[in-house]
């Protein structure tokens, strides 16, 4: 195996390309997948860490974790998170959390999918149980009922950012075929 190197390239670029020689003087590159999946899930973990390290000094307020995780698309409850903070907090915990802690934890976490995402069929059934007249929309403060007195309790922040996003601010509506259209895309 032969690697080359370009200026515009990062050690991870390298990594990911392999020269393979063909025949004469031709030469095919083969860029593996595995590698190119690892170099994405960094650049995210990464970029979602970044969001919150306002000093940019490799540390994020630990009470910002639950938000980078649910950027990277992974939804934990509660005490998931707990025990992912106290995995990654230091022996004496400041307060912060270190990117390389939280990177580890989370490439693991990404790679091995630890917390896949439920399907478009799962959640259109979820909203359906919502719909009983099969009107294709559930009312905002139905939903907003549901998760505040069963399950897992969302916090007002959770919830009002969900409905924000869900909702017609118009009607009052989630049409939730399109909100499950938006979210698995």
């Amino acid at each position: 195996m032969i690697c080359f190197f370009a200026p515009s390239f990062s050690v991870v670029d390298i990594q990911c390309v392999v020269r393979l020689p063909l025949s004469g003087n031709l030469l095919s590159f083969y860029i593996d997948p595995e590698m190119v999946r690892k170099r994405e899930i960094f650049k995210a973990i990464k970029e979602g860490f970044n969001l919150f390290d306002r000093e940019g000094k490799g540390v994020c307020d630990v009470r910002e974790i639950g938000t980078i995780v649910r950027h990277l698309g992974i939804c934990p409850t509660e005490i998931e998170l707990r025990d992912m903070i106290t995995e990654i907090e230091e022996e004496e915990p400041t307060g912060f959390i270190a990117f390389e802690r939280f990177e580890r934890m989370m490439s693991r976490i990404l790679l091995e999918n630890q917390y896949p995402r439920d399907s478009e069929e799962k959640l259109l059934r979820a909203f359906r149980t919502l719909d009983p007249d099969n009107k294709g929309y559930v009312e905002a403060e139905k939903i907003r009922t549901l998760l505040t007195t069963h399950g897992e309790r969302f916090s007002q922040e959770e919830i009002d950012d969900f409905l924000h996003f869900a909702v017609d601010a118009e009607t009052g509506l989630c049409h939730y075929e399109d909100y499950v259209m938006q979210v698995a895309t």
